[in-house]
């Protein structure tokens, strides 16, 4: 009995999550970030005051006070700008036109503005007469330039953007294992070995975000694929080397055909493998969906549902990994919220259900996330983008439809999964460099003793958009 159980234990620990901890590393990867490095340029240096809705408000009751001082009126529109107030910021330099109309710059920090709020159009005129007339300020007109340039890029048919990241890793538990060498095997104590417990390790990984868009010059419809790629080597457990590439295609349709503005909804086929450790480890074949709508100026709402079925490719040192081979229906559906012009908020609920060729494997899980990103000035002057601090904590539940009989007879597998994480990107320049900090713990209470353990981590990445 201690050989097949050892074999378990030694080589089992890394396939059971591989899926799960690529998926965490991603998430930890992109989610956050993705949004910062996709945002639009910011309009202006960020103001060096150490808060800026107070100055803000001060700014606010000198506007009022004096509205025809347009260096008044101008500091509060780049701080409200600053904050994510883009309302206040673009009544503001429009009420600048009317008492002195035909200035450069404001018309170039409207038509920016304009550009972040998604009205291409109103941007375009605003940057045009920026540049129409006489003594125009060199560097205003290399802006505009900028700006223009790349409204024309957006309109293009064809378009290509993406996220490449970089990264060092380091895990208190890298294989996801017991802390402890005593685990209980259907009532009996056994003591694992060295493989078989919680070893931390760092791992250098390297990933990228590849997304085409085509316009399909039908009500708004695109043709969108996504590429995503991730590889890791792991400094001592080489057994973890990971490389993972999945692709996503299909149409996505504006649903403002049938009355819901500002909403879009994605029909994509996927495909997917993995290898582990040298090896081709699984694939997968599936097709899913996806809305994104914004319901204000302030809420948003997106979901996602996708069914895949995987292959599992069973080895000398993992003979039973076809045992997992079956379907898997995915849903999670999030909602966030604007509360003020630096802080978003939210929810994020989470479910599958996987049908594997063997019932131990088959299990169903449901959670909850709940995050925040709060964004402020960079200092120093560092970035024209706003920096970030990203929070999230969840917990998700797991159970298992049938027992696994090498581990216990009688009771199939519960697993109470709870995680923190929190993330500070760092752009740099224009924003399209950031630097990223991450940290995060992550605990898993299993009634199966092998699956039961902690996790503490830290990431350093580096991104650049393109």
């Amino acid at each position: 009995m201690i050989s097949p159980l050892n074999s378990l234990i030694r080589v089992g620990r890394a396939p059971c999550s591989l899926r799960m901890r690529i998926a965490i590393c991603l998430i930890g990867l992109l989610s956050p970030v993705f949004a910062v490095m996709q945002s639009d340029d910011a309009a202006s240096q960020p103001f060096p005051a150490d808060n800026l809705a107070a100055r803000q408000q001060q700014l606010l009751q000198a506007t009022l006070a004096q509205p025809q001082n347009l260096d008044i009126a101008f500091e509060y529109a780049m701080v409200s700008s600053q904050l994510g107030d883009y309302e206040a910021a673009i009544g503001t330099l429009e009420r600048m036109l009317i008492y002195a109309p035909g200035l450069p710059r404001v018309q170039l920090e409207l038509g920016v503005l304009y550009m972040r709020l998604g009205a291409k159009d109103m941007a375009r005129n605003y940057f045009e007469s920026a540049i129409s007339g006489p003594n125009v300020p060199p560097q205003v007109t290399e802006r505009v330039n900028y700006f223009l340039a790349a409204i024309t890029d957006q309109e293009a048919p064809a378009q290509m953007s993406g996220v490449l990241t970089a990264g060092v890793r380091g895990q208190s538990n890298a294989n996801a294992a017991p802390g402890g060498r005593i685990v209980n095997l259907n009532g009996t104590a056994f003591t694992l070995d060295d493989a078989g417990t919680g070893k931390a390790d760092i791992n250098a990984f390297l990933s990228a975000n590849v997304r085409f868009s085509y316009d399909l010059a039908n009500q708004g419809d695109r043709l969108e694929a996504d590429l995503i790629f991730y590889g890791a080597r792991y400094g001592d457990i080489s057994r973890l080397d990971t490389e993972m590439a999945e692709i996503t295609l299909g149409p996505s349709l504006n649903l403002a055909r049938f009355g819901v503005e500002d909403a879009r909804l994605g029909l994509y086929g996927i495909a997917n493998g993995i290898r582990l450790d040298g090896a081709n480890y699984a694939g997968g074949l599936g097709a899913g969906l996806r809305l994104a709508a914004n319901l204000s100026e302030r809420a948003g709402l997106s979901a996602r549902a996708e069914l895949r079925r995987s292959w599992y490719n069973d080895t000398s040192k993992q003979p039973n990994l076809s045992d997992r081979a079956g379907y898997a229906l995915r849903v999670s559906a999030g909602y966030q919220y604007r509360l003020t012009g630096t802080f978003t908020a939210r929810i994020t609920l989470l479910g599958d259900v996987v049908t594997a060729s063997k019932a131990y494997k088959s299990n169903t899980d449901g959670g909850v996330a709940l995050g925040g990103t709060y964004r402020f000035a960079a200092p120093l002057n560092l970035s024209t983008a706003p920096w970030f601090v990203d929070v999230e904590g969840g917990y998700l539940h797991r159970s298992y439809d049938a027992p696994d009989r090498l581990i216990n007879r009688n009771k199939a597998q519960r697993d109470n999964e709870g995680w923190l994480r929190t993330v500070l990107t760092m752009p740099l320049g224009e924003g399209k460099t950031a630097v990223s900090l991450t940290g995060e713990l992550r605990r898993q209470q299993s009634n199966y003793d092998l699956n039961d353990y902690t996790n503490a981590s830290g990431m350093l990445s580096v991104m650049r958009r393109f």
